[in-house]
């Protein structure tokens, strides 16, 4: 993945924008992204930093003479140029990259709707991060991390209408340290023995000079105060002066965190901008000047709640407001309530979710887990565009409390971010599957394999027979009005009663929760099985990865019962096909579909599919193409059912068999290289059969994973 950051830093700006963008891009490159910084170098640039921090930074320089601002945009003095000048040298850089980005991130006031329009053929997605709901944008996905009122409604009328909304301070950009302490810091409770002062790194209205005054006037050696400002700030050595001689004020610059500061605090003083957010994470109490209009909404909205003491703005909040403010709070011993409140509102996980947003494609590995009380208000947000009665109000709480009649699911990506739900109803004729997504994941081809996951939880949760009779219309579109939705049966074409039998733990059960999908959004009934006794009669059944003999009376059930087998039949019968085909050094290996027979493999078939491996695949990568192949021949044998049966031909031939594999077959001979035994190193699994060795009398298993990505595979089905 490729993302450009453009944003800026200057003593106007101040240098929160950049910060948190560092923060978010930081985690993004932890997660294997390439990031690029464009960046205007305006007086109190911070260019340095962002390359001190390892990331590649586009520097744009400053016009000759500054030009009028006439842009209707309120902050459109900050960019140093036109936005049409800046859109065409970022777009300069962009477009001399080796690669299109994924992702083009702007957080910049002066920015709008204009800008970010001559960009939607040059990136694949736009994110905006804002705080103002001053103006228009052009985005995919739009983040304010700010808790103000009116957050969820400020928007309207601003965004696409398919833009995602990351809003609120779940979503603030908090460096990992915070995340991490916030599990572990106790609530504030006692007197108030140490301070932190912080209005920002460049302060250039020397708030941070008439708090520290403030508190020297209270005379309190015995209470500590940490003071951080940045050296290059203007009022620096004024402030470096008045902690002279003060033992117990301690002034810090260029700290790459807060968090441990905030820590040790027990009461701060300091600006409403992005450090509300960690200090709320920490459950620091503060009292706060607003320095920007943009802060009073935030300062507002945390005053109302009692998570911080607003003292006004900075041109009317003097050092007399600021001292009797400390020695108010300093007198009471602090409300161990209030820090508990800050908690509760920022859990510091914030660039997890927004790195998720972002990084989430039908690729990514996802989870189902249960529902829980606490996931309800996410269930009404997201089901809104669907069905009323998937999260009814009042139904919820029914719902939990009824497991036999309802399955509910949440759905998250492989670092625990939510993505949606989905819900399992029993109706009379089997379990009806709803889907919804959270709006900010629509348009990312997600629900597919979102149903996939919890489909295949479902069936693990379950024992006996599990038929699912329809997917909702919600299903059926994948909740993605530009996306075509899967191809149903023409109206009139007969549908099916199919069952698929599979081992419960068997590596093929995700490829069988695509299957049931596919079928029930065509309008079939599919169950799923992982004994064949409790099947049911239907018109077809598939035994996929089934390891049991299936007897005459079984296979009477459905007129048709069919198997793939990865060989050639009916050479290599019996166990383990692919597994004893690699290690006899093939990597062209067939996969036939047969109807089952009353001896082993013994069938007509129908079809098969060809297998062309490079030799350095390992089991996962093995079994996944070997999957996606049974799912081609599978749905083949379905969409041309029932005429497909008259097409079978008679297995001819000597056949030959392979037996059950043993722990024995995965031992290792330390008098070879890993070269001549990387076949048998190809086809271990280290927590079924690991390959192993012995050496002076003890045994040692081996694990074996590729650290790149995997080969291309070709299938073709013949």
């Amino acid at each position: 993945m490729n993302v450009v950051f453009r944003t800026d830093a200057s003593l106007t700006i101040g240098t929160g924008h950049v910060m948190r963008c560092l923060t978010l891009a930081a985690a993004l490159r932890q997660r294997g992204a390439t990031v690029i910084f464009i960046c205007r170098e305006h007086n109190g640039h911070i260019c340095d930093l962002i390359e001190q921090n390892k990331f590649s930074v586009h520097r744009m320089s400053l016009p000759d003479s500054a030009s009028p601002h006439t842009d209707t945009v309120a902050h459109a003095a900050w960019l140093g140029a036109s936005w049409s000048s800046d859109a065409e040298e970022t777009l300069a850089v962009i477009r001399a990259l080796d690669t299109k980005p994924n992702w083009l991130v702007v957080d910049h006031y002066a920015l709008d709707k204009r800008w970010e329009q001559a960009f939607r053929t040059s990136v694949g997605r736009i994110m905006a991060i804002d705080d103002l709901a001053d103006r228009e944008h052009d985005c995919d996905l739009l983040l304010d991390q700010n808790l103000v009122a009116r957050l969820h409604t400020r928007y309207a009328g601003k965004l696409p209408a398919a833009c995602g909304k990351l809003l609120g301070p779940a979503y603030a950009l908090l460096q990992p340290d915070y995340a991490e302490l916030h599990e572990r810091v106790p609530p504030r409770a006692g007197p108030v023995r140490r301070i932190l002062i912080f209005f920002g790194g460049v302060d250039t209205d020397d708030l941070t000079g008439r708090a520290l005054a403030a508190f020297l006037n209270l005379g309190r050696p015995d209470i500590e105060a940490d003071v951080v400002l940045a050296t290059n700030a203007p009022h620096f050595a004024e402030v470096r002066a008045q902690v002279t001689g003060h033992d117990n004020v301690h002034l810090h610059s260029s700290l790459p965190s807060l968090a441990p500061l905030m820590v040790k605090a027990d009461l701060a003083i300091g600006g409403s901008g992005a450090t509300s957010w960690e200090r709320l994470c920490l459950g620091l109490p503060a009292i706060v000047i607003t320095l920007a209009e943009n802060q009073r909404p935030i300062a507002e909205e945390l005053n109302r709640r009692g998570l911080v003491r607003w003292l006004g703005h900075s041109n009317a909040t003097g050092g007399p407001d600021i001292e009797n403010a400390l020695e108010t709070l300093i007198r009471q011993d602090q409300n161990e309530d209030q820090s508990r409140q800050c908690f509760t509102t920022v859990d510091g996980d914030g660039t997890r979710r927004v790195c998720a947003a972002l990084t989430t494609t039908p690729a990514t590995s996802l989870r189902a887990r249960h529902a829980r009380l606490a996931d309800q208000e996410n269930f009404l947000n997201w089901s809104n565009d669907y069905p009323e009665r998937l999260v009814a109000r009042g139904r919820f709480s029914e719902r939990l409390r009824n497991p036999d009649r309802f399955g509910c699911y949440v759905v998250e990506s492989a670092d625990a971010v939510a993505l949606g739900a989905v819900c399992f109803d029993s109706v009379r004729s089997g379990w009806e599957v709803d889907c919804a997504i959270d709006p900010v994941f629509r348009n990312r081809e997600l629900e597919r394999p979102a149903l996939q996951t919890a489909i295949r939880k479902f069936r693990s949760d379950r024992a006996g027979r599990l038929t699912f009779a329809q997917a909702t219309e919600a299903c059926t579109h994948f909740g993605n009005a530009s996306a075509s939705p899967p191809a149903r049966a023409p109206a009139g074409k007969a549908t099916w009663e199919i069952s698929v039998c599979s081992d419960s733990d068997s590596w093929i059960n995700e490829a069988v929760a695509e299957l049931v999908l596919a079928w029930l959004t065509q309008g079939h009934r599919v169950t799923w099985v992982n004994d064949a006794n409790t099947l049911a009669s239907g018109d077809i059944c598939f035994y996929l990865s089934y390891g049991r003999i299936v007897d005459a009376d079984i296979l009477s059930r459905h007129r048709n019962n069919l198997v793939v087998h990865a060989s050639e039949l009916p050479k290599g019968r019996g166990w383990s096909p692919l597994t004893w085909q690699i290690l006899e050094g093939r990597n062209e290996i067939p996969v036939s579909l047969f109807e089952a027979g009353e001896s082993v493999d013994s069938g007509a078939v129908y079809k098969a599919a060809k297998i062309e491996f490079c030799g350095t695949e390992l089991i996962g990568e093995l079994r996944a193409a070997v999957a996606r192949a049974t799912v081609e021949l599978c749905r083949y044998f379905v969409d041309g059912y029932p005429a497909v049966t008259t097409t079978g031909i008679p297995q001819t031939g000597e056949p030959s068999y392979y037996g059950r594999r043993r722990p024995q077959d995965s031992r290792l001979n330390t008098d070879r290289t890993l070269r001549e035994q990387f076949n048998m190193l190809r086809t271990v699994d280290g927590e079924h059969y690991p390959a192993w060795f012995e050496l002076n009398n003890r045994r040692f298993a081996l694990k074996i994973e590729a650290l790149d990505q995997p080969p291309t595979v070709k299938i073709s089905v013949k």
